[in-house]
């Protein structure tokens, strides 16, 4: 299968940040947020039965309706986190957050797809899956997460 490490080697939001003239500091908490923020929204919808949702924003086809409301409710996601846990003001939030989990998603989907997960399934039990991602982010990928963006 695959890991967190293979998917951020396909994630460069780095053009993002530069084009928003943000600093280290701020990079390295949208890194951590979008991941948390991912990690959030998957829990949630597994717990309510909304895999197959979740799946199809991960899959490596078109999204549907459904899964389209769920980006938008990650991109809240990401805001929420980044207003309460981050000092960027929050004008910055709103005209980066669409861009960010557009990328994050678009480059874990194609991170998935080039091990041969297609369908999202695999996403979604990397990014389900309960403290992982914290975890993940205070070790050692957390570290080379950090150095991407």
């Amino acid at each position: 299968m695959f890991g967190l490490e293979d998917i951020m080697k396909k994630i460069d939001l780095g053009d993002i940040m530069s084009k928003f003239n943000l600093g280290d500091k701020e990079k390295e908490e949208v890194t951590k947020q979008a991941a948390d923020a991912v990690n959030y929204r998957a829990q949630k919808e597994k717990k309510r039965g909304n895999d197959n949702i979740m799946e199809n924003l991960f899959a490596n086809k078109d999204n549907s309706d459904d899964a389209n409301t769920m980006q938008k409710k990650l991109e809240g996601d990401l805001a929420f986190n980044l207003k309460n846990k981050s000092n960027m003001e929050p004008s910055m939030i709103d005209k980066i957050k669409g861009e960010i989990m557009s990328k994050f998603l678009g480059g874990a989907t194609n991170a998935a797809k080039e091990k041969g997960d297609e369908e999202g399934k695999g996403l979604m039990g990397l990014f389900g899956g309960g403290d992982v991602m914290k975890n993940i982010m205070d070790g050692d990928i957390g570290k080379k997460l950090k150095g991407l963006f």
